[in-house]
């Protein structure tokens, strides 16, 4: 009975702390902007990164949080590299 109540506190304690550290997806949102802004100022084209960013922005809209920090996700990983 014991290490089961030390088990069950354990993996709720850790079922709490992961998003902690998690990006959330209003927080990529607010880091990628400014990139794919000044991107886009400069001529660059960012084809892939600017189409994830939009599913990820229509998908925050919906309210579909976990597809939107994935679009935003695969939007910063496809940012080419000298607009990261």
């Amino acid at each position: 009975m014991r290490r089961t109540t030390r088990m069950t506190a354990l993996v709720l304690g850790l079922a709490l702390a992961v998003p902690a550290w998690a990006q959330t997806a209003v927080e990529l949102k607010k880091e990628l902007l400014p990139k794919i802004k000044k991107a886009q100022a400069d001529g660059k084209d960012l084809g892939v990164a600017a189409k994830e960013y939009e599913e990820g922005d229509k998908a925050m809209k919906d309210g579909l949080q976990e597809e939107a920090v994935d679009h935003f996700k695969k939007a910063k990983a496809a940012m080419p590299a000298d607009a990261k």
